[in-house]
């Protein structure tokens, strides 16, 4: 019998000023919710970018509540970063053999 609950679980350690969190991977639904923001082509952008990454950000080790006043302190270039640091992480975990 595969026993689930013996899958090590894999985080994603991100550092914004002297906060540390370490990140957990999403479920599907979540990354789905993730993936499709961050695509968004409209006015909204901004925030849809700012929902994904406090979505990221919010599912970490710590249980830690990352305020909305945190996120809106990162410039474009700074959530962009964390998406995409974020994604080379998840992606770099899935085709790890362990």
């Amino acid at each position: 019998m595969f026993d689930l609950n013996i899958v090590s679980k894999r985080y994603f350690t991100i550092k914004i000023g002297e906060l540390v969190l370490e990140v957990a991977a999403p479920k599907l639904k979540a990354l789905k919710k993730i993936t499709a923001l961050s695509k968004a082509k409209n006015e909204d952008t901004m925030d849809e970018l700012a929902e994904a990454v406090g979505m990221i950000l919010s599912k970490n080790k710590s249980g830690h509540n990352v305020p909305d006043e945190l996120i809106d302190d990162l410039d474009l270039d700074q959530m962009s970063q964390i998406l995409t640091a974020y994604f080379e992480w998840l992606s770099k975990t899935k085709n790890s053999p362990n």
